[in-house]
């Protein structure tokens, strides 16, 4: 059993994971009921380079692919201990920079579009370092920036990049005072906007990683649920204990593992 494997499961066992989100070989059975496709006469519209995105690992795009097929029974996952609960905000965050939480956020996001219930809007929260953009091949402005610095209009700075459902909130460049923004009120007016304005509609958040700034803590305090992102071979048994020891008191969705391996031409 790996290091990663073995943190995993020792977290369980202490009660310190009430979910193990993993990325494993299955999929979910396709949904008969049909929500009509969205109307998006205020969002800016682009159209994404398909055949970029997939060589960017945004195999969700996919409709048979033994990746995509794994971000499925996440969606599945997450769907049955989210909406019990009336959750539909979530942030993705991860222990450490490199192990994969931007593209996880991408695929999952674009995977809960393509489920015909909801409609999703991702976030890219990571105000420091953001990426969401260039994993999608749009403009970076504008986005949250121009909001917090310009009071530029929500609707002025989404973005609907040709995915059926999926709408995108950029960051909008980087922002050195990333924290102090995080925790403002404009913020949480924000978040609280954006939670109960499409009551199905799930929101995705992009955070920077545990061990470089406080901003996904504070951002932990405004969303409904946390997931992070461990690599497997990369991420460490310590670098599980720090991160959940400063998550001690937030609702942790469970852990995802990334790159762990798939048996390559398996489809279901």
């Amino acid at each position: 059993m790996s290091e990663i494997k073995k943190a995993l499961e020792k977290a369980r066992k202490e009660g310190k994971i009430p979910l193990k989100v993993a990325l494993v070989e299955d999929s979910p059975k396709d949904r008969a009921e049909q929500l009509p496709s969205p109307a998006y006469s205020q969002t800016r519209s682009v159209q994404v380079d398909l055949k970029k995105l997939i060589d960017r690992k945004v195999f969700s795009i996919l409709k048979k692919d033994e990746v995509a097929d794994q971000y499925k029974f996440l969606m599945t996952r997450i769907l049955n201990k989210t909406r019990p609960n009336g959750y539909n905000t979530i942030e993705i965050a991860s222990f450490k920079e490199g192990e994969g939480k931007s593209l996880t956020s991408v695929n999952l996001a674009i995977t809960l579009a393509k489920e015909s219930r909801q409609t999703v809007l991702l976030v890219d929260m990571d105000l420091r370092r953001p990426s969401i953009h260039r994993i999608l091949g749009i403009d970076l402005a504008p986005g949250l920036k121009d909001y917090f610095l310009n009071g530029t209009p929500i609707k002025e700075i989404l973005i609907h990049p040709g995915i059926e459902r999926l709408t995108v909130l950029p960051a909008g460049g980087r922002m050195d005072n990333s924290t102090e923004i995080m925790d403002s009120h404009r913020m949480e007016a924000l978040i609280l906007e954006i939670k109960t304005r499409y009551k199905d509609r799930y929101i995705i958040f992009d955070a920077p990683a545990l061990n470089v700034c406080s901003d996904p803590l504070i951002l932990a305090s405004h969303v409904d649920t946390i997931a992070l992102v461990a690599r497997a071979g990369y991420t460490t048994t310590e670098d599980i204990t720090f991160g959940m020891a400063l998550l001690k008191d937030k609702n942790i969705l469970g852990i995802i593992l990334n790159d762990s391996g798939i048996r390559r031409g398996w489809t279901y």
